[in-house]
């Protein structure tokens, strides 16, 4: 040991303890008694003790040798020898000891630091330090101590410097530790400062920076061990403890490093979330600061720089472009304005020009990718600049600048030939050869992969893989397919060798694609194989890209679909006709499926799982009368299937073609053919503009123009000449109706026919096709397409709840009959008196009321049957959406909604809250006193009269409509495509001649011009039964152009969102229409437009409950459409077909010369089912509906019951009711809130008043005058007078009256108000969230419940990651509405998690939408804003409690509802679904039934609950009255003020001007301008009468209310039971 070392051992310290041990005496033979022993033992010691003060330690050892061989465990012995041997420097002796002792007592912590000491002087620092920490465990009072013998022996292994040595003397234990751990972790000795900070960590200790220095240190050093996971979660820790104390540096490092390690574990997300934290706690330091000269030291322009780039890198990563190009952007913006050159100036750059590139961004990739080639110029970086070569060329190739793209590309290999560099090389002959493919220069792409191949070295076995797999892909456009078999094989071999997992989908992708034409079976039987593996495979990465909301490559669906074509062609040839149905279905129903926004989207299925089996799809075919003609269109064959009602699959047949010619291709020149204008240039006048631009448009219009400059391009030919085969008509029809013929002449003329089309067969006129005698198809046949047979299932399902309906309503006609008679008698259920032995289960049969003989004998067991759960309320409820479905026999899905007129449980339960327990027959003897004054009205419904009683009458009308929509109001410029967008005709003359003629044959007001928005589309169309639309549009994308809203919350042009309806919003409408009309996204300068395949807008308003929908294939003259729309109208007049409608109007424009030509008349065709429409039914229902609307505007007016009395007990809305009608103001004051921002603060003012006034009754003295800005909010007044708030004229004024509050808050909605509209204060500054939270609202109250859920977990648990796949979090993501709520609050998806970024103005909106929320939910607390309890978690009570309770019975206590103004006897003429026309009546027979000891106790119960509510009810009849006295006094007083200061004397002040009238004399009083005069005597009556009024009013609120909550008491007890 060196002599710098620090001494251990002192022996100044003697020994500290005495001995004591039983021992036997040292050569006696006999034995000695044990107090002979202890002596022994105590004389021994002693002489050993003395001999160590002596220093003569030889002695000393020979004394403690003889005491132990007498007791060889006593430690205290030990402890003294040991201390010999130390002193005598004997430290192996003294080792031996040490470890005997702590063989003997493991729990002494002396013997520790003793062997610490010995381990020291053996230089044994390692474990030395290991004892030390042992003993400070063990012995923590000695902390001092022991901790100072740790920082010594850390010496041994770390050189602490001489500042921080002076320092730890003075040190406590706790800091010591952590010094010494940290110079450990700096000498990088991990695993001993990971011990030594461990030992720190038991000390409490409040010192929170010496805390979080240590967690972040031993975070440090597991990190540096590869233990990852345990840094995480120290760092974690750090992290908590750092925001708790406001630490920014800690929670700074501790967020790189939880970031740093993610990545390093492959886990991106999560790096992802912890980085996104980093930039919530940049805009933190950023407000704090102020500016960025002010951020603190730690917060460096790298880690600000560096911060972007790794957020842009992880977000490439996961797939999620448009974030990493967003983070791109701003990494670029660092450096330029940090001013940082060099490598990471021009990486910069290339990064954001490749991610522009693979966004199709390439305008903003050729920027970027310029400035990357200029940065490396200026910086001397040659193999940058040969790499900017290259990439600039590939972008040149996607515009199809051919000749700058070869230019840049010879650079770039030139370049890199220069340098020598193989893998620079490699990748500049692979990126020319690209240039080659896309140019379909196959020759030349296939010499530069030859050159790839060659210049791969030996082990880029990956790049050699890559080179034979693309130069496979050369060969098989070249169409030599045996050579593209070898490169492929041997590219699979390679790719599976080293696990080259995409590689080798691509090889078997494109092996399946060559081996399904061959003639062997056994490469027929290998690429169905491959199929079967691919078509999961790229089905599974679809849809986790949609699930993920990441980029999905567009190679992705092509080879999808390239894959269920070849399997089709394999099972085809394999015979096996059935199965490739299925896989052709199954492709089919991904047009609609994959619609964003539909339901199946949002479950997680495969198409081997949901394939339809060929049964269903002949019972499917059954349920309806017409057959089916199914087409697949493939490479070199056209698939047919005939399905026949009745008969199911009756034929299958493969159209082959030849096998150097393409299918499609040759599809297309015939319908090209058929399709061509006779006079195109007249067409350019003829036909209005009612095109969207596309996407895309400005790329396209580049690659024409480039392609037109090209001078070795290569002309395609795309026109070939079949002139020699015959006319187009007469090959298509040779193709595809030829093989079908046959059964096609079997059917009767004018039957149903159905085509499900494929590809560019979407595009096919099939009415205009002759067969051999020269007859169109048209005119054979009821003509009609469909995308599939999935869309003809939800077809067939929509014409069946349409016709449910109308049952419905014929059905409740009928119970009209005489005065409803036979309705009341159905649904009462007959009563007799049992004896209690009698009562038993009732049972739960139900019946339909129509399949009974005699309403009469009609019973059932509606008191017993189970209550069912609350049904959901609201638009938005994503249930309402998803219906419960189950399978059917027929293989479809039919839905659980019983049939109408059959009693199900949920009506039971209707009923018997509303019947309660009826009359028995004898008491409904008066219904032979009706009589039918007027029997049979035109909505079926007859008129009685009666002398028992008053009857009432009520129509029972259709609900159709018609809506003709279009022709916005568009302003100069829009935004659409993140483009301006300025449309050509902002006044669609045309359109509007077209909707005012087509309104005029329906009987109706067109909607168009300002009226024409998207949202009163949305709400016109719900009941519509014909819907005809002429706007703006675009078929490839499925939008629809409206009017923008009035209300502007952004600067600038009409957001996209503001007037565009997409497919997403025609998915969520609810339609019950029997046809819709689109004439949309035509125009003479896209004379190729064309309903891409899938009809996927006109699918949209199918799913969406549609039956049919009438379109046009190609443009035509607007002549002809408003030609044809007479016809078809005139047509469907009186009541016919649709599809005879639509030969009419062919007919009509075939008849006219100048459009007899078959291109004006062919374009036609109907989507969807034929049905009947009767547009005079449809005319006299609107009728009859503005009838009733009248009579109910009309009654409300006059305030007199002109047909029907009131009810006496009105409807008393629901807590639930309220809290809807509440939102719907609260949204409107939130979207005018910008225009108004007078108005909330008034609100709050008015609520804070009321609040004070219901606590303080003094403060009703005060009087209180209605601002004008809140009179001129109409939601704002509707919201007062939701709250029980009045208003009372004062003087002669009628505009500014004075405020009557609110003398209870019976509903509770007076706080919550007052909250929401302080949110919405802060809420209002956010334009997105406005408009998204009035975009969602209402709000059902389970989604509410949710919603709460999410926002109050993410505020109180910021540390519970949440992922849109969570149970509470996935029906609020899927629900588009609330789903941009969040995204405007903060959130936003990162993969399946979902982040919130916590920057300080994100926090205070969600602080603010959760304590809106909170304000209208009926069942969440509002502690929930303040802290998180769990037990608040979690769906509404209404939903938690959704079981019926268990009523009880009083056999002697008869509950009976009656009638209202029932005079004799019981009135048959009332309908009992309304349970306010009734009054209850307590019938008690006298000793007629026992009485149960149980049921007086009930009885007691109910008494004593009535006497509470007729107790509580008379203490606010009271509190009404005294508070409308106090109320009108005050503002009595207030009238009188004036006189009260003219009596007692004004204050003296400075006289003012004051303004009076002209004409004034001497001797006549002048007038002021603004003097009030005085009221008449009729006008004090009216003040007064109003005043009674408004006390009336509210006396019969509180009136209603009372006989509602004793009908709640009663109605628990009314009891049915089977009739004797």
């Amino acid at each position: 040991m060196s002599e710098s070392r620090p001494t251990m051992f002192n022996p100044s310290q003697g020994l500290s303890h005495s001995f004591s041990m039983a021992s036997l005496a040292e050569g006696s033979s006999e034995p000695i008694s044990e107090a002979e022993e202890i002596n022994e033992m105590k004389s021994l010691t002693e002489m050993g003790n003395k001999a160590m003060q002596i220093r003569d330690y030889t002695d000393a050892i020979k004394h403690y040798d003889e005491a132990l061989e007498i007791d060889d465990r006593n430690v205290e012995v030990l402890n003294a020898r040991l201390l010999a041997f130390l002193e005598m420097k004997d430290f192996q002796m003294a080792l031996k000891d040490a470890e005997y002792w702590i063989s003997l007592d493991s729990d002494s912590a002396e013997a520790f630091r003793l062997l610490g000491i010995i381990l020291v002087e053996l230089d044994r620092a390692g474990d030395a330090l290991n004892a030390f920490l042992t003993a400070l465990d063990l012995d923590p009072e000695r902390a001092d101590e022991m901790t100072t013998y740790i920082a010594t022996v850390s010496t041994f292994f770390c050189e602490i410097p001489k500042d921080v040595l002076k320092k730890i003397k003075g040190m406590d234990p706790y800091k010591k530790l952590s010094e010494v751990g940290v110079c450990l972790f700096h000498s990088k000795h991990y695993d001993l400062a990971i011990k030594i900070l461990e030992a720190a960590q038991k000390f409490e200790t409040n010192q929170k920076g010496i805390t979080m220095r240590v967690l972040l240190t031993m975070a440090n050093s597991f990190s540096a061990l590869k233990k990852n996971e345990q840094a995480i979660n120290l760092y974690q820790e750090c992290l908590v403890t750092a925001m708790a104390t406001h630490e920014q540096i800690y929670q700074t490092k501790s967020l790189v490093n939880i970031a740093t390690l993610y990545l390093e574990m492959k886990d991106t997300h999560q790096a992802i979330v912890y980085y996104e934290k980093l930039l919530d706690l940049e805009a933190e330091i950023s407000e704090e600061a102020g500016s960025e000269e002010n951020f603190p030291d730690f917060w460096t322009k790298e880690l600000q720089c560096g911060l972007h780039l790794n957020l842009s890198i992880a977000y490439k990563s996961i797939g999620n472009m448009a974030y990493a190009e967003r983070h791109a952007m701003k990494y670029v913006k660092l450096l330029e304005k940090f001013g940082i050159d060099g490598r990471a100036k021009s990486e910069s750059y290339h990064n954001t020009g490749m991610l522009n590139e693979i966004l199709g961004n390439f305008n903003e990739a050729l920027k970027h990718y310029s400035m990357y080639l200029k940065v490396c110029k200026q910086s001397g970086d040659k193999k940058g600049m040969a790499q900017a070569y290259g990439c600039l060329g590939s972008v040149y190739a996607a515009i199809r600048n051919w000749q700058l793209s070869i230019t840049y590309h010879e650079q770039h290999i030139a370049m890199a030939k220069k340098f020598s560099d193989p893998k620079m090389l490699v990748i500049a002959y692979e990126m020319m050869a690209d240039t080659y493919m896309v140019k379909e220069d196959y020759e030349r792409a296939i010499e530069n992969y030859n050159q790839m191949l060659n210049s791969c070295i030996r082990t880029d076995y990956r790049a050699k893989s890559m080179a034979f797999c693309k130069m496979g892909n050369a060969y098989r456009d070249l169409k030599k397919d045996q050579y593209a078999i070898g490169f492929y094989e041997q590219a699979s071999n390679l790719a599976e060798d080293f696990d080259y997992v995409d590689i080798l989908t691509m090889c078997h992708y494109n092996l399946a694609c060559i081996k399904r034409h061959s003639k062997q079976m056994m490469e027929i039987e290998e690429a169905r194989k491959y199929f079967e593996k691919l078509i999961p495979l790229f089905e599974t990465k679809i849809r986790e890209h949609r699930d993920e909301d990441t980029y999905c490559p567009s190679e992705y669906h092509e080879q999808l679909r390239e894959c269920y074509d070849g399997i089709q062609n394999v099972l085809c040839k394999m015979g096996n006709k059935e199965e490739c149905l299925q896989y052709a279905e199954a492709y089919r129903k991904r047009y609609i499926t994959q619609i964003k926004g539909h339901p199946v989207s949002f479950i997680n299925y495969g198409p081997q799982t949901d394939f339809w089996a060929v049964d269903r799809m002949s019972r499917l075919v059954n349920e309806q009368n017409a057959a089916v003609v199914y087409y697949s269109v493939l490479s070199h064959r056209v698939l047919s299937w005939v399905f026949v009602p009745g008969s199911g699959l009756v034929r299958f047949y493969s159209g082959k073609s030849a096998d150097v010619e393409d299918m499609e291709e040759r599809i297309q020149i015939c319908l090209d053919g058929m399709k061509n204008a006779p006079d195109w240039k007249t067409m350019q006048n003829a036909c209005e503009d009612r095109c969207l631009p596309l996407r895309n448009a400005q790329l396209q219009y580049t690659r024409r123009r480039n392609l037109g400059l090209g001078r070795d391009v290569k002309q395609k030919d795309s026109n070939k000449d079949l002139s020699d085969e015959g006319t187009p008509n007469k090959i298509l029809f040779n193709l595809l109706l030829a093989p079908v013929e046959d059964i096609l002449m079997k059917l009767p003329l004018k039957s149903h026919l159905i085509i499900i089309p494929d590809k560019n067969l979407y595009n096919c006129p099939f009415g205009m096709l002759q067969d051999w005698n020269a007859r169109y198809l048209c005119d054979r046949f009821h003509l009609t397409l469909l995308p599939s047979l999935f869309a003809l299932e939800k077809v067939i399902n929509n014409e069946v709840n349409y016709m449910k309906a109308q049952d419905d309503l014929d059905f409740e006609r009928s119970q009209t009959r005489n005065g409803g008679i036979n309705k009341v008698l159905a649904q009462m259920v007959m009563t007799n008196a049992v004896s209690p032995d009698m009562e038993s289960e009732n049972s739960h049969d139900t019946y339909d009321l129509r399949m009974t003989a005699n309403p009469r004998l009609l019973t059932s067991m509606l008191g017993t049957l189970p209550a069912s759960a609350n049904s959901n309320k609201g638009d938005n409820n994503l249930d309402e959406k998803i219906p419960s479905t189950q399978h059917s026999p027929r293989g479809g899905l039919s839905s659980k909604k019983p049939l109408p007129g059959i009693v199900s449980h949920n009506t039971s339960n209707k009923y018997r809250s509303q019947i309660g327990c009826p009359l028995p027959m004898e008491k409904m003897l008066n219904s032979h006193t009706y009589t039918t004054l007027t029997n049979r009205t035109s909505t079926g419904t007859d008129i009685t009269s009666s002398t028992l009683c008053i009857t009432s009458y009520q129509q029972i009308c259709d609900t159709d409509t018609c809506v003709v929509f279009g022709n916005p109001k568009l302003p100069e410029k829009l935004l659409l495509h993140d483009c301006e967008w300025r449309p050509s005709d902002v006044y669609l003359s045309a359109a509007i001649r077209e909707l005012r003629a087509v309104s005029s044959y329906l009987n109706v007001d067109p909607i168009t011009g300002p009226d024409a928005t998207k949202e009163k589309f949305k709400s016109s169309v719900e009941n519509a039964t014909v819907i005809h639309i002429a706007t703006h549009g675009c078929w490839k994308e499925g939008y629809l152009v409206f009017t923008p809203g009035e209300i502007k919350l952004q600067s600038g042009p009409p957001q996209q969102s503001s007037y565009i309806l997409t497919l997403e919003d025609i998915l969520h409408l609810k339609l019950r229409a029997k046809i819709v009309v689109l004439n949309v996204g035509y125009g003479p300068n896209r004379s190729k437009e064309c309903i891409p395949p899938g009809f996927a807008l006109p699918s949209a308003f199918l799913n969406a409950g549609a039956q049919c929908v009438l379109v046009s294939m190609w443009p035509l003259p607007n002549i002809a459409m408003e030609k044809f729309y007479y016809h078809f109208y005139t047509t469907l007049h009186k009541g016919a077909l649709v599809t005879d409608a639509l030969g009419a109007g062919i007919k009509g424009l075939r008849a006219d010369e100048r459009f007899k030509d078959p291109f004006y008349w062919s374009a036609w065709i109907l989507i969807g089912k034929d049905v009947n429409i009767n547009l005079i039914q449809i005319q006299h229902a609107m009728l009859d509906q503005t009838l009733n609307k009248t009579e109910k505007e009309l009654e409300e007016e006059s305030g007199k019951e002109l047909l029907n009395p009131k009810n006496v007990l009105p409807i008393v809305p629901t807590r639930e009711d309220n809290l809807t009608t509440l939102q719907e103001c609260l949204a409107s004051l939130l979207l005018h809130h910008k225009g108004q921002p007078e108005v909330i603060p008034k609100l709050i003012d008015l609520l804070d008043s009321a609040l004070k006034r219901l606590h303080t009754e003094e403060n009703n003295r005060q009087t209180t005058r209605l601002p004008d800005c809140v009179i001129q909010s109409s939601k704002a007044m509707e919201m007062l007078r939701l709250l029980g708030f009045h208003f009372q004229a004062k003087g002669t004024s009628l505009t500014n009256p004075y405020v009557v509050y609110p003398h209870w808050n019976k509903d509770e909605l007076l706080i919550p108000s007052y909250d929401a509209l302080r949110a919405i204060l802060d809420i209002c500054y956010d334009v997105d969230c406005v408009q998204a939270i009035n975009d969602m609202l209402p709000l059902n109250q389970d989604n509410i419940s949710l919603l709460v859920d999410v926002l109050a977990l993410t505020k109180h648990a910021s540390d519970v990651q949440l992922k849109v796949t969570d149970l509470s979090v996935k029906p609020l993501w899927q629900n588009g509405k609330i789903k941009n709520v969040l995204t405007a609050t903060g959130f936003h998806q990162i993969g399946l998690l979902l982040n919130f970024n916590k920057t300080p103005s994100q926090k205070q909106l969600l602080t603010a939408v959760l304590q809106f929320m909170l304000s209208v939910s009926a069942y969440k607390s509002q502690v929930l804003l303040y802290r998180l309890d769990v037990n608040l978690l979690g769906k509404s009570s209404a939903s938690k409690n959704g079981g019926a309770p268990e009523f009880s019975k009083l056999p002697s206590l008869t509950p009976v509802i009656l009638p209202r103004n029932q005079k004799l006897g019981f009135s048959l003429s009332e309908s009992l679904s309304n349970l306010t026309d009734y009054r209850l009546r307590m019938s008690t027979p006298w000793l007629s039934r026992p009485e149960k000891p149980e049921e007086m106790g009930e009885k007691i119960k109910l008494a004593r609950s009535k006497s509470d509510v007729d107790e509580e009810f008379k203490d606010h009849m009271e509190r009404a009255k005294t508070w409308h006295q106090i109320t009108v006094v005050a503002q009595e007083d207030d009238l009188k003020a004036n006189e009260n200061l003219a009596q007692y004397g004004r204050p003296r002040t400075t006289p003012t001007k004051v303004k009076v009238r002209p004409g004034s004399t001497a001797s006549q009083q002048r007038t002021p301008v603004k003097k009030e005069r005085l009221l008449v005597i009729p006008e004090v009556d009216q003040r007064r009468d109003y005043a009674g009024f408004l006390l009336q009013q509210r006396m019969d609120n509180i009136d209603v209310r009372h006989k509602t909550e004793v009908m709640k008491l009663y109605l628990p007890y009314i009891q049915t039971t089977p009739s004797s």
